[in-house]
């Protein structure tokens, strides 16, 4: 059986990440120094900026593990009923594409900084714009749940269960 809502720990995982991720969005020049450095040929500069950027970037990959094993242990609750199919189906694809964004832009952030590589940096500076859409569609969706359909969907996220 499912959980009724998530556990105090899928909470604050949620949150924590939230504010990580806003973090290094919002303050995404924090490591350009260091990489103007590395495309001019000196290396990384490990300043403050570049040391937070990577930094928040492993928290996140770490708390991103924490939080499958989580779901894979724990488990997560249902959708509310009356969901249509297709409606079920852009939950589970938006919430796999969150997590394949939480996963692989760390990843393209960290390789990209470590081997030096444009074309990954490209691909990390993808990541912006596409967490940046999923974020809005999630919590769209999660207002949406709450105003309009009233289906309880923030309680989940609200009370542990």
């Amino acid at each position: 059986m499912a959980p009724r809502g998530y556990s105090r720990a899928q909470i604050a995982l949620h949150w924590a990440m939230a504010g990580l991720i806003a973090v290094n969005l919002i303050f995404e020049d924090w490591i350009k120094a260091g990489w103007e450095s590395i495309e001019d040929g000196f290396g990384p500069v490990y300043d403050a900026g570049a040391l937070a950027h990577i930094g928040i970037g492993v928290a996140v990959l770490v708390l991103v593990v924490l939080r499958l094993a989580l779901r894979i242990g724990r488990g997560v609750p249902d959708l509310p009923a009356g969901m249509k199919a297709q409606e079920r189906l852009a939950a589970h694809l938006g919430h796999a594409a969150l997590y394949a964004l939480m996963i692989g832009v760390p990843v393209m952030g960290l390789l990209a900084w470590f081997l030096a590589s444009d074309d990954l940096a490209e691909l990390h500076e993808l990541g912006k714009p596409a967490f940046i859409l999923l974020i809005a569609v999630h919590a769209g969706a999660a207002v949406w749940h709450q105003l309009v359909r009233k289906d309880g969907l923030m309680d989940r996220m609200r009370r542990p269960g």
